[in-house]
């Protein structure tokens, strides 16, 4: 269970190892006691009811059976009840440490996993279902939890309790132990067989469940616009094929758990039977006491239980082994934007960010942007425009390192910045998205999202710095008004405003404003515009827009043409140029004649 592939959870298991020691010694104790269970019956009925002697060690431990019948039959029960209390606080002992190592064990896997996901670049991100993470992440880690608890709970005491009543059967009687033990090679063939099937069964049911977990969070994180085109039967046929896919998988794994048990407890069956006729006909012939054939059937069953009980946690056994391979492949998952163990830390405020040479592709083969060079200093305003899929929000994303460069390189103050500290250089960079993300908490808890430690008065500080302070004092609770999941609760430009605002708390010295006012009526568009401009000013900013109208003051436009800046200067100079600006501003400036919709009445 952990070996190669589960090498990681090692690690885990030794920063509680004092716990798991402690639990290890509780239920080494309780195999002990485990162990002495059937000997009170074996002597009330060996020396009590058939009045045998006692063994010379045991003369003065125990009552004589011959002077003392009752009181060595009260001895003996209260040595019963003696060992029933024990093994009950010994189980509750065992118990309690096992399940809060493990919790605490899962808390850190979970913890460590999380942090590392966070930290894998982009690319990794966008080839994920959202589904997947979470499924690693809970159902996974969960499956780590019940791993331990079925190891020191069920598997180590039994197993200590197999190895002594083995023991003891060979002292009493080798060759019986030998028969009643020829038994446990074949228990574990068959427990062997099974967990390989179980393992590979189980591990469909855990893909398929993570893909129905996916197409869930997908089909209700979308559910306005299926809504909206009435889809609702299609997303529902879609569902039900998932769920069928899940549910064979996991009727096929039900199958083979269930030949599992059935084929245990056969073969514990008929080697039950054959060593109670046996041991039956050794009493009679007078080599063994009725006691210590009590004592070898009590055993056997003893034997019996740790064998029934992996039966029935061999689901258990498979769903960890499952999970210990699907979080170790994300534990090993690597960042494609590694920060360089010779990084060099960026202290004070950039003002110059350069692209020299720069090119750049998703993928291997095909390349989105070709020898891209251009300049940005504080105080100036460079923006980016062109067709969709032109790469203007690719030039944006290399700026804080989501990506790098495949060729030439990205210069923050002269210096590559690979060769940088990722914090540092984020930390010079304040991000306004087309569509920007809130987190389900106060206003003014996602504007002082942008500076670590910020507070109520800072953020509010903030939003008055971009003029929405009005607007937010407007909302319900003002700054005080929680904002739903997604910032579903706001309206589109109440959300940039509330993003604007927390941008400027960032007080980044590089802007990168990416399509800000689109899709915002014109009142909307004003307000937004005016908070990005107090925003920009003194800043190095770079904005991306579709309308030109919103880029016409810009110190330079760069225009964009599958991959290539094919033109560069002002709007003016740009115009009188002609090419492809002028194009773009012919098809889309605000001032064109808009085309009118034909209303037809039938």
């Amino acid at each position: 269970m952990t070996g190669p592939g589960g090498a990681w959870l090692r690690a885990y298991l030794r920063s509680e190892w004092r716990a798991l020691s402690a639990g290890a010694a509780v239920m080494a104790a309780r195999a002990g006691v485990l162990l002495m269970l059937p000997w009170p019956l074996k002597f009330i009925i060996d020396n009590v009811i058939f009045q045998r002697r006692l063994a010379p060690w045991l003369h003065g431990v125990l009552p004589d059976p011959l002077t003392q019948r009752m009181a060595l039959l009260d001895t003996l029960g209260l040595a019963m009840l003696g060992l029933g209390i024990a093994d009950a606080l010994l189980v509750y002992l065992g118990n309690r440490l096992f399940l809060d190592a493990g919790q605490r064990i899962v808390f850190a896997i979970r913890a460590d996993l999380f942090a590392h996901l966070q930290r894998l670049s982009l690319a990794f991100h966008r080839r994920q279902r959202a589904g997947e993470l979470m499924a690693r992440l809970t159902g996974d880690v969960r499956q780590l939890q019940d791993f331990i608890a079925a190891v020191g709970i069920d598997l180590l005491p039994h197993g200590l309790t197999i190895l002594g009543m083995a023991t003891v059967m060979l002292l009493i009687d080798w060759r019986y132990a030998l028969i009643a033990l020829s038994v446990a090679p074949l228990l574990f063939w068959i427990a062997r067989v099974y967990a390989g099937r179980l393992r590979h069964a189980l591990r469909q049911v855990r893909r398929h469940e993570t893909t129905l977990s996916g197409v869930m969070q997908e089909i209700l994180g979308n559910v306005q616009v299926v809504q909206a085109f009435g889809r609702e039967p299609h997303e529902d046929g879609r569902f039900g094929a998932h769920a069928g896919r899940s549910l064979e998988a996991g009727l096929h794994a039900n199958a083979v758990q269930a030949q599992f048990s059935p084929a245990m407890n056969l073969a514990i069956a008929v080697a039950t039977g054959a060593i109670a006729w046996y041991g039956a006909a050794t009493v009679i012939r007078g080599t063994l006491t009725p006691g210590e054939l009590l004592i070898f059937l009590a055993y056997l069953r003893g034997i019996a239980t740790p064998a029934r009980q992996l039966a029935k946690t061999g689901r258990v056994f498979g769903r960890a082994s499952v999970a210990i391979e699907r979080i170790g492949e994300y534990r090993a998952e690597r960042s494609s934007v590694a920060e360089a163990p010779e990084a060099l830390p960026f202290a004070g405020r950039a003002s110059r960010i350069e692209f020299r040479e720069v090119g750049f592709g998703y993928r291997d083969d095909h390349e989105v942007l070709h020898g891209v060079s251009f300049a940005l200093e504080a105080g100036r305003t460079i923006a980016l425009v062109g067709a969709t899929g032109s790469g203007k929000s690719t030039i944006a994303s290399l700026i804080p390192r989501f990506y790098d460069a495949t060729s030439g390189a990205v210069l923050l103050d002269g210096q590559d910045i690979r060769g940088l500290r990722l914090a540092d250089l984020r930390r010079q960079v304040a991000l306004v998205l087309q569509d920007p993300v809130l987190f389900q908490a106060s206003v003014w808890e996602n504007i002082a999202y942008g500076r670590e430690g910020a507070g109520r008065d800072e953020a509010i500080a903030a939003a008055r710095a971009v003029g929405i302070d009005a607007m937010v004092e407007g909302l319900p609770d003002g700054f005080d008004t929680m904002v739903a999941e997604r910032g579903q609760s706001l309206s589109g430009g109440q959300r940039q405003c509330i993003a604007i605002a927390r941008a400027m708390l960032c007080d980044a010295p590089i802007v990168i404003l990416d399509e800000p006012s689109s899709s915002l009526d014109a009142g909307t568009e004003r307000r937004v515009m005016a908070a990005l401009d107090r925003l920009a000013a003194n800043r190095a900013a770079l904005v991306i827009a579709h309308r030109l109208s919103t880029v016409r003051a810009a110190d330079e436009i760069l225009v964009l043409d599958d991959g290539r800046i094919v033109q560069r200067g002002t709007h003016e100079a740009l115009l009188a140029e002609g090419g492809r600006y002028k194009a773009l501003w012919q098809a889309l400036r605000d001032d064109s004649p808009s085309p009118q919709l034909r209303l037809v009445a039938q």
